[in-house]
């Protein structure tokens, strides 16, 4: 009998035969796959990490077997035989020395400090710290002046910083010695080193103590005899060779000074104007071309104003050639609290000749002075123009007197010095008023004033016919008794009230 067909019970029976089969063939996958790591995979790449293993451990140990080999390769140096000499150590090259001044007048003070002490070794390494080379012979030399020639240096406090030359700095040290009344001096020209601070570049002997420097130069030069290959000074095949002596400095650190040269002579020629020595003063010059007025105008505006050099560089060389020089003297006064400078031109008729002023720059020191004439009173300019040319001194007085104000005697004493050493010798004096009151009585008051100047001088030992006065009133005003609106100028007016000491020789 056949049975019946139904669709749906075909239709379910599809669904279960196509939903197990896919399972099926996804596991089937699942176990291939893991057999295909376990069996294939995993073992090949057990085998690749082994072989770099073994491929590490075989390059570590390349170094060491090449060591083994090496030293290996090095036989052992037989028992007898000596170890090689070693190689001599070059001796180490001399310090530079470096004393590590900053101020020139460190440098000076600690040489006073050695030489006092008798350390000659300490100031010899300061001498010559620019050449230690020299240092032994330098301290040779100041043995010989402060213990064999029985010299004595000053204190530190004296130490004078003389001024500039080219690029060095010039420092004096005073030095004493028997049987002398003056002192003469030791002279050091410095320089600045930027690794050292300032050394000494040379040192200047008085003739005084050329000896010293002559008798140690003896002893110690040695002369130049360096040989070299193919000089006839080479020694002969087979002779022993003997040390070439050391070539003598290109720079002598010493010198000696038998006249003084341009920075020396001005700094001597200033320093007398500051002590007010008219007499020393006139020795440095040329009285033919540098007038007695402005010599004593000079050592009154220094003595009137207090001045003194200053500290540092208080002599400038600004021309420097051998028969010819110019110098610019840079003072300061407290008591008119102003710097100030003047010029000294010196020549000399050969380069073994003595130097001479020949010209003397004052504008600026007298410009500033009578800037400054204020503060002491009185107007005071020792120096003025003279109407018959050249220069005349100046002494001023009160409104309507005719007494001499004290200021004047210094100068009269300068003046009655000259007139007394040699009595052919004449001046003339000049009076002045300012503008007030009539012609006559002005006239009457400028002889009253030039007869105060001459009675002066006649009470100081000059003849009375060496002087010869005039009165000249209102007739030559110096400065206007007027402003320029017409008003009264009591300043101008009180540099009209002077008499004037024209120098006829």
């Amino acid at each position: 009998m056949l049975r019946s067909y139904s669709p749906r019970h075909s239709r379910a029976d599809s669904l279960r035969s196509g939903g197990v089969l896919p399972v099926v063939i996804v596991v089937l996958a699942l176990l291939v796959s893991a057999a295909i790591f376990f069996f294939i995979t995993r073992p090949q790449m057990e085998k690749a990490a082994e072989e770099k293993a073994a491929q590490a451990a075989a390059e570590s140990a390349k170094p060491a077997e090449a060591s083994k080999k090496e030293v290996t390769a090095t036989p052992a140096p037989p028992a007898t035989s000596k170890p090689a000499p070693k190689a001599p150590t070059p001796p180490p090259a001399p310090a530079k020395p470096s004393f590590g001044f900053a101020r020139p007048l460190d440098l000076g003070k600690e040489m006073v400090r050695s030489l006092n002490a008798g350390d000659y070794k300490r100031a010899g390494d300061l001498a010559a710290a620019a050449d230690p080379d020299q240092a032994k012979l330098a301290a040779e030399v100041f043995e010989k002046i402060f213990k064999g020639m029985k010299a004595k240096v000053g204190q530190e406090d004296q130490v004078e910083l003389l001024g500039l030359v080219e690029n060095k700095t010039r420092l004096s040290i005073p030095l004493m010695l028997p049987g002398k009344s003056d002192p003469v001096r030791l002279q050091l020209d410095i320089e600045r080193d930027t690794d050292m601070g300032w050394k000494i570049s040379s040192l200047s002997l008085p003739a005084e103590l050329g000896q010293a420097l002559a008798t140690s130069a003896e002893a110690s030069s040695t002369p130049a005899m360096a040989a070299t290959a193919g000089s006839a000074a080479a020694p002969a095949a087979g002779a022993p060779m003997v040390p070439a002596a050391k070539p003598a400095s290109k720079n002598p650190l010493f010198k000696v000074e038998e006249m003084p040269d341009a920075l020396t002579f001005g700094s001597d020629f200033v320093r007398a104007l500051l002590k007010h020595d008219f007499e020393a003063a006139g020795k440095y010059v040329d009285p033919k071309k540098v007038p007695a007025e402005r010599l004593i105008g000079l050592c009154i505006v220094f003595e009137e104003g207090e001045y003194e050099l200053k500290p540092s560089k208080p002599l400038i060389i600004t021309v420097a050639n051998p028969e010819v020089s110019w110098i610019i003297a840079q003072v300061q006064s407290q008591k008119l609290q102003q710097s100030t400078e003047f010029g000294l031109e010196m020549q000399r008729s050969g380069v073994d000749q003595p130097w001479k002023i020949v010209g003397l720059n004052l504008s600026e020191i007298l410009g500033s002075f009578a800037s400054s004439a204020t503060k002491l009173g009185v107007p005071y300019t020792p120096i003025v123009s003279n109407p018959k040319g050249g220069e005349s001194l100046a002494l001023y007085f009160e409104y309507d007197q005719a007494e001499l104000h004290p200021r004047a005697l210094k100068q009269l004493e300068i003046v009655s010095s000259l007139l007394k050493s040699d009595p052919s010798k004449k001046l003339q004096i000049a009076g002045h008023t300012d503008a007030k009151g009539t012609d006559t009585y002005n006239l009457s008051l400028s002889q009253t004033r030039a007869e105060s100047v001459k009675k002066q001088l006649i009470a100081m030992g000059v003849a009375e016919s060496q002087v010869v006065t005039t009165a000249l009133g209102k007739a030559q005003p110096l400065s206007p008794n007027q402003k320029a609106d017409g008003s009264d100028d009591p300043e101008g007016r009180s540099k009209n009230r002077r008499a004037e000491i024209y120098l006829d020789f």
